[in-house]
């Protein structure tokens, strides 16, 4: 009798090792997809800080020369001596807004990414 009950349950152990290891492996591949997207946003993010200092160091171009030099914006200009690219690849563009308040903002890029400050002046 012991003899039949085995032989009705040949193969199981190779159906639920399997089922283990598929479940496993979904698991191991679940954590490996997160950790890319984790590494992807952390580079993103230090290109976006870039791309941020990138246009603050053009509002503060733009704020040497106002207090400095004299330098006096006029509305709806994107003069391109505020324009410029930095040692560390990221750029900027300065521009002031043609509405009522004046407002002077700055773009950084840093490879694709475009981050812009404003001040109002």
């Amino acid at each position: 009798m012991s003899n039949t009950n085995y032989k009705n349950q040949k193969g199981v152990s190779l159906y639920l090792t399997i089922v283990i290891l598929s479940v496993l492996m979904a698991v191991v591949f679940t954590m490996i997809s997160i950790a890319v997207s984790q590494i992807k946003v952390i580079y993103t993010l230090s290109d976006s800080v870039i791309a941020f200092y990138g246009a603050d160091t053009g509002i503060e171009r733009v704020l040497y020369a106002v207090y400095k030099e004299g330098y006096i914006p006029s509305k709806g200009e994107c003069p391109s001596a505020y324009k410029g690219i930095l040692d560390n690849g990221a750029g900027y563009e300065v521009c002031v807004s043609n509405k009522s308040t004046l407002t002077i903002f700055s773009t950084g890029d840093y490879k694709k990414t475009k981050r812009r400050i404003e001040i109002n002046f």
